[in-house]
């Protein structure tokens, strides 16, 4: 009788130590929580919906969520860039849960593109018009080059280099100037507008240009040098 008296003590006060450890744990232990690998997937989503269409060839690598530390489940994960996003290198992602408990967590974000990219094939000096033969394409990552690299050789032939490259530098758009479309010396159209109004005369080009750029002509009619803006076209358009 005094045995099963003490084995009913002992009972209850195993008992009241499993409550007491029970009410110990952490809510996020007990309840359910968000799968590290469904973050991860939504947050790739996210990044590959936000890449550029060209971007066949892409590895994103995430860091996180760090092991160890769990997120209530989420009804619906909500995903934004923080930050500048940049579509061509590193950034970060928020995820942001509402309901049924709200959280949020950042994680980094690496993107490693890889497509085809034009290089210079040889050392070439500023001022070069290029040729077919000076450039070469290959398969690089374009991640750390950001958004104006070249996929084609046609977008660069024929165009002059505002610097010299060595050999295997990529060729950028901010690396080239379109070419003289009028030349110093030559007769071109001149058109003076505005209020609707066109007038055509024949003027002298006294500097050379390409399109968009201002240059001085002299107009033979009276004589006077102005200074328009070359079309591309090849002609110079002055607003009066």
């Amino acid at each position: 009788m005094k045995l099963s008296f003490t084995n009913s003590i002992k009972s209850m006060v195993a008992s009241l130590l499993l409550a007491a450890i029970s009410a110990m744990v952490s809510p996020c232990a007990q309840a359910a929580v968000e799968n590290p690998a469904t973050i991860r997937e939504v947050v790739r989503n996210f990044v590959r919906a936000h890449l550029p269409d060209q971007s066949a060839d892409v590895h994103i690598q995430l860091d996180g969520p760090a092991p160890g530390i769990h997120f209530p489940a989420c009804s619906k994960l909500k995903v934004a860039y923080f930050g500048y996003s940049n579509p061509y290198g590193n950034q970060t992602v928020q995820v942001h849960c509402q309901s049924p408990s709200p959280w949020q967590l950042y994680l980094p974000v690496q993107i490693q593109m890889d497509q085809s990219v034009v290089i210079a094939s040889r050392p070439l000096s500023a001022g070069s018009i290029l040729q077919a033969g000076d450039l070469a394409v290959v398969r690089r990552d374009t991640s750390g080059l950001g958004g104006n690299t070249l996929n084609s050789p046609q977008e660069a032939i024929g165009k002059i280099l505002r610097f010299g490259t060595l050999a295997g530098q990529p060729i950028t758009t901010s690396m080239l100037n379109a070419p003289d479309v009028v030349h110093a010396g030559e007769q071109v159209t001149l058109y003076a507008e505005g209020n609707g109004i066109r007038i055509a005369t024949i003027a002298d080009a006294i500097e050379s240009g390409r399109p968009g750029q201002s240059i001085m002509v002299r107009n033979l009619q009276s004589g006077r040098v102005i200074r328009g803006t070359v079309t591309a076209q090849g002609h110079v358009v002055v607003d009066f």
